[in-house]
C-alpha cells in the first residue's frame, strides 16, 4: 500500500488528481496475486539414519512424500541441523544449499518444465520437471554429519504460479499487496519435526512440580524433585537413560531411577527424579539450575528451569 501512494502522488504531479484511499484501493485490485498461499499440501517425511564407526558420522537421508489431496506439488524442503554438514546429496532435478544466517539445509527443484504449447515466455517461473506431485515419494535428500539423531524442524513449500512482473514498481507493489503468498521463505513455509542432528535434545523440566516460584534453600538436607517434561513428539518415561541423569552445578546424581507421572495435568507421563539437595552444588543467589543426561539412544539432553534461593545470609 505505501508503494501504491507513493506512485500515485507521483503520478499527480504531472496530471493534476486527488489521492483519495478509493482510488489508491482501485489501483491495488489491479496487482494480480498468486492464486493460492505455497503451503496446499500434505507432506510426510520419512527418515533413515545410519552411523559409519570408521567416519564416526551418520547418514542422515530424507523421502519427502505428498498427500493425494494435496493440491500443490512440494518445490521445496528444508531441514534444520548441528554444525558441521557435509556431503549433501540431492535427488535428479533439485540443488542443495545453506541458509547463510541459520543451519538449514535447502533443497529446490531447480530443473524447470517446459512451457506448454502456445505458451508465450513472459519470464514466468515454469514448474519443475521433477516436483513432488500429489500422491507420489521423492527420496535422494542426504547428507553426513558428526551428531547423532535427535527431533528437528522441517520446512516445505508448495509451488505456486507467480506471474512475471513487467516493471519494478508493478514488483514492489505485487510485494506490498500479496505479503500472504510472497515472503521470505520461512515466514511461509510448512513446519514439521523430523529426526536431524542435534548436540543436544533440548527437554523441558520443571523444578519442584506443581508451585512457583521454585524456592530452594541450599542448605538443606533432603531433596529436590525435578520433572522431565513429555512433549508430543517426546516420551520422557521411554526415552531417557535414569542412570547418565544428572542435576544441578555439582551434577548431583538422583537418589532413585525416576517415576513417571503427569505432573502438569496435560495427559502425558513425564519422569520425576529426586536429586540430594547438599549434592547439587546450589549456592545463594542461584537464579536457574540445568539438568543433562542422555537417551537410551545416546542423545544427550538438557534443559533448565528458574530457582529462587531461600534462607541465605541467616
Amino acid at each position: 500500500m505505501r508503494n501504491l501512494i507513493r506512485t500515485c502522488l507521483r503520478n499527480c504531479l504531472y496530471v493534476g488528481c486527488l489521492c483519495s484511499l478509493a482510488g489508491v484501493l482501485a489501483f491495488s485490485q489491479t496487482i494480480a496475486c498468486p492464486p493460492a498461499a505455497p503451503t496446499m499440501f500434505n507432506a510426510s517425511i520419512a527418515t533413515s539414519v545410519n552411523f559409519d564407526p570408521g567416519t564416526n558420522l551418520y547418514t542422515y537421508q530424507y523421502t519427502v512424500s505428498s498427500a493425494s489431496t494435496s493440491q500443490q506439488e512440494i518445490s521445496d524442503f528444508a531441514v534444520d541441523f548441528a554444525t558441521p554438514t557435509s556431503g549433501i546429496a540431492s535427488p535428479t532435478g533439485w540443488t542443495s544449499s545453506i541458509f547463510a544466517d541459520r543451519n538449514t539445509v535447502h533443497w529446490k527443484a531447480t530443473a524447470a518444465a517446459p512451457l506448454a504449447a502456445n505458451q508465450p515466455d513472459v519470464g514466468q517461473v515454469p514448474p519443475g520437471l521433477h516436483q513432488v506431485t500429489p500422491g507420489t515419494s521423492l527420496s535422494g535428500f542426504s547428507f553426513q554429519n558428526p551428531n547423532p539423531p535427535g527431533p528437528v524442524n522441517y520446512y516445505a513449500l508448495g509451488f505456486v504460479d507467480v506471474a512475471a512482473a513487467d516493471t519494478e514498481e508493478t514488483a514492489e507493489n505485487t510485494s506490498d499487496n500479496c505479503a500472504g503468498t510472497i515472503g521470505g521463505f520461512f515466514d511461509l513455509a510448512v513446519r514439521g519435526t523430523t529426526q536431524g542432528p542435534v548436540q543436544f535434545i533440548p527437554v523441558q523440566i520443571d523444578i519442584k512440580p506443581g508451585g512457583t516460584p521454585n524456592a530452594i534453600n541450599p542448605a538443606d538436607k533432603g531433596v529436590v524433585p525435578v520433572a522431565i517434561l513429555s512433549s508430543g513428539s517426546f516420551n520422557a518415561p521411554a526415552s531417557v537413560d535414569p542412570a547418565t541423569v544428572r542435576f544441578g552445578p555439582a551434577a548431583a546424581a538422583p537418589t532413585d531411577g525416576g517415576h513417571p507421572e503427569d505432573v502438569n495435568h496435560d495427559g502425558l507421563p513425564d519422569l520425576v527424579f529426586q536429586f540430594p539437595t547438599p549434592a547439587t552444588g546450589i549456592v545463594c543467589g542461584d537464579t536457574s539450575e540445568t539438568l543433562t543426561g542422555k537417551t537410551l539412544s545416546g542423545t544427550s539432553i538438557k534443559g533448565s528451569d528458574s530457582v529462587v534461593t531461600v534462607k541465605c545470609g541467616k
